[in-house]
């Protein structure tokens, strides 16, 4: 049988189809460049939207932080940013505060932070964000496992907007730091907070300060904050704590051993709160720094936050912060001794950061003289100083030691500062030899009645100055008011009165004895001017009395005491007013007969 041939029948194979593959040429592969890409992208939607590319952003794209605060970005220019960092793993802190987003931005950086996974900080603090980015921020937090800190400070917050970030405290296994502060949660949203602290296990530092917390915020806010075990730095200042709220968080410092720092500064907590506070403080081993700061407490309730702080000998306090808090002068003399017995401890008085462990030996805390001070315990105690002196040193009844003289004031418990027993140590220690004399402690006290006499002196010499200018201004009043009551008619009477009145000023005792003849026996004034007119009608006489105010005010001033008019200061001679002539407007006489 003849095989069959195979080639024969297949005929050329060129004109069959095969499912073998052909090689093809090797295909050029480009590197992927995630730089230009980002460029690439964020050009690209910053021309379809109509944004000026900003090269700032360009220019920090490849570095770990990235910072455009206060850019003016809006929501288009964020949302231009946005689609860039999508895809950018370089950035790991990202700071976009004060940039008006509004909650439409707040949307496109929720977007961009649910994909990427390498910004571990954000700031997006002073955007009004308003309810519409609260929400946004709240589902962000629920799937974003990457961020660490949350900044959303001063986003106009509603009450009600705290629930979409207690539901994210409460699903959020990763963020360390929130801070809310400045925005208006009050009632409601403490309650919110406090539901969302007491079930979160990873937040380490709240900041709520700046917002309307009172009452049963507080309350719920307090039991949240008691039930979290990882919570260690929290700052309600500026809120409406008062009292009770102080008394719902000294509960929780009792129990709680994870809170290091509270910032309670202006929650019109007083004394009362204080106290709550001060028997936290005795019990509490943790408890770091505490501030209280601009609250109504008085010197009672400070001094007691301070005798707590040092009963507890496992107090693990640093600094208490008593910003514009008044304290007593025996507040400071406890807490030298504290100073003394912890070193790291550190009270914080008077002007925001100033230590008062730098000014306590400042002048002005002195408020007496330490030798006063000294001489009122002799009298209160009914001795004598030389019976005291001895008291200090028994071996030597003439000089005593500083030291031993500084034993002797404290043993007697006289009430006086360290410095002031300082102070008064180098008032009698003139010489610098270090030893206080018996003659020494009589110079002081000599000295001191010295010092005594002179302010009693200057005391006095006041009085006296005082009472000369009031009979001054008395004895003016009443030559102002004698020329009024009179109103002299013509020319001459004004000038005869105002001459009167600067003779009374000058000479009290002349000007009395006329004053008889000029009220019992003296004729009235003229109504007959000297160049004859009439005058002294009712309206007249009302519009000469500024011009008469003004002159009078020229002759207030009181003349010296050895001064005597001169002839020339009034053409009108100091006579008696019978002699004085009465114009006729007929004769126009310059003088007239005196028994007339």
């Amino acid at each position: 049988m003849a095989t069959p041939d195979f080639d024969n029948d297949m005929g050329d194979s060129d004109d069959y189809e095969t499912d073998l593959e052909l090689e093809e040429p090797e295909a050029v592969v480009q590197e992927y460049d995630p730089v230009s890409e980002m460029t690439r992208l964020y050009r690209s939607v910053c021309r379809r939207t109509g944004v000026v590319p900003a090269s700032t952003f360009l220019r920090q794209i490849t570095e770990r932080e990235l910072n455009m605060d206060h850019y003016g970005l809006g929501p288009t220019g964020t949302k231009c940013i946005a689609t860039a960092l999508t895809i950018n793993t370089f950035i790991e802190r990202l700071s976009l505060e004060d940039n008006w987003m509004t909650g439409e931005g707040a949307e496109y950086m929720a977007d961009m932070l649910k994909e990427n996974p390498s910004i571990t900080d954000i700031n997006l603090a002073n955007n009004r964000l308003g309810t519409e980015g609260a929400e946004a921020m709240g589902d962000m937090l629920v799937e974003n496992g990457s961020l660490r800190r949350v900044n959303l400070a001063e986003n106009k917050f509603s009450d009600r907007d705290a629930m979409f970030f207690a539901g994210a405290m409460q699903n959020n296994r990763h963020m360390e730091e929130l801070n809310l502060s400045g925005n208006e949660f009050s009632e409601v949203g403490g309650g919110f907070m406090g539901a969302g602290i007491g079930a979160n296990e990873t937040i380490t530092a709240l900041n709520l300060s700046w917002n309307h917390l009172r009452q049963k915020g507080v309350f719920a806010l307090c039991r949240g904050i008691r039930s979290n075990n990882t919570l260690q730095w929290l700052d309600v200042s500026w809120n409406g704590f008062d009292d009770e709220g102080a008394s719902g968080l000294a509960t929780v410092l009792k129990y709680n051993e994870v809170l290091t720092y509270i910032d309670l500064t202006n929650n019109r907590i007083t004394s009362k709160g204080a106290m709550k506070m001060a028997k936290a403080l005795f019990i509490n081993k943790t408890l770091q720094t505490l501030r209280l700061g601009k609250n109504p407490i008085d010197m009672d309730g400070s001094l007691q936050l301070l005798k707590a702080i040092r009963g507890n000998e496992q107090s693990g306090m640093h600094v208490l912060d008593l910003t514009d808090v008044l304290l007593s002068q025996e507040f400071l003399e406890l807490y030298t001794v504290v100073q003394e017995e912890r070193p790291h401890f550190s009270v914080v008085y008077g002007g925001v950061g100033q230590d008062l462990s730098w000014i306590v030996g400042d002048k002005k805390h002195m408020r007496r003289d330490p030798m006063q001070v000294f001489q009122d315990y002799i009298y209160q105690n009914h001795t004598r100083v030389i019976t005291v002196f001895q008291s200090f040193n028994r071996e030597d009844r003439d000089k005593v030691t500083r030291e031993a003289f500084k034993r002797g004031l404290k043993g007697a418990k006289i009430p006086l500062s360290a410095y002031e027993i300082e102070h008064m140590l180098d008032r009698l220690d003139a010489d610098g030899d270090g030893m206080i004399s018996y003659a020494d402690v009589m110079a002081g006290q000599k000295e001191l009645f010295k010092k005594k006499r002179e302010e009693e002196w200057k005391k006095y010499t006041e009085v006296l100055e005082e009472r000369r200018k009031r009979r001054q201004v008395k004895e003016k009043l009443e030559g102002a008011l004698d020329v009024l009551d009179r109103e002299p008619r013509t020319a001459e009477a004004w000038i005869r009165a105002l001459h009167r009145m600067k003779q009374k000023q000058t000479n009290p005792s002349r000007a009395s004895t006329r004053s008889g003849s000029r009220l019992g026996t003296s004729r009235p004034a003229s109504r007959i001017s000297t160049t004859g007119a009439a005058e002294g009608t009712p309206r007249e006489t009302a519009a000469r009395t500024p011009q008469l105010m003004s002159v009078v005010g020229s002759v207030w001033k009181k003349p010296h005491r050895n001064e005597r008019p001169s002839s020339s200061s009034s053409p009108v001679s100091d006579r008696p007013r019978s002699t004085l002539s009465r114009a006729g407007s007929a004769a126009g006489r310059t003088r007239t007969d005196p028994r007339t």
